[in-house]
């Protein structure tokens, strides 16, 4: 799994903005969000794609960084390591099986 920088990122986060609420942060995920969500709008409806597709390409996956740029202060601001958290719920998903288990994902 890579290095999430989850200090550092918390570090640069209180450089630059000082102490931030949880609340803040969820609200940074928020409109990174709206912004992920406004540029697949705008490629599904064929509009500002540049050539081949590669502005609204950009823009995606850098919205995409910045939530889960957001998520890791997040995160840290709630004191969770975000590593040890990423790595057990994909370790669940990755046990789950809806075609085989259709109402839970689980062989329960």
């Amino acid at each position: 799994m890579i290095s999430l920088r989850q200090k550092d990122l918390a570090e640069w986060q209180e450089r630059n903005f000082g102490k931030v609420s949880s609340e803040y942060l969820a609200l940074g995920v928020a409109e990174e969000t709206g912004e992920l969500c406004h540029a697949i709008l705008k490629r599904s409806q064929k509009i500002r794609e540049g050539a081949n597709g590669e502005k609204l390409k950009d823009e995606i996956g850098d919205a995409f960084a910045d939530i889960i740029i957001y998520g890791i202060n997040l995160m840290e601001s709630e004191g969770i390591d975000a590593e040890e958290v990423l790595r057990m719920t994909i370790q669940k998903v990755m046990e789950r099986d809806w075609k085989k288990f259709p109402k839970d994902g689980l062989t329960q």
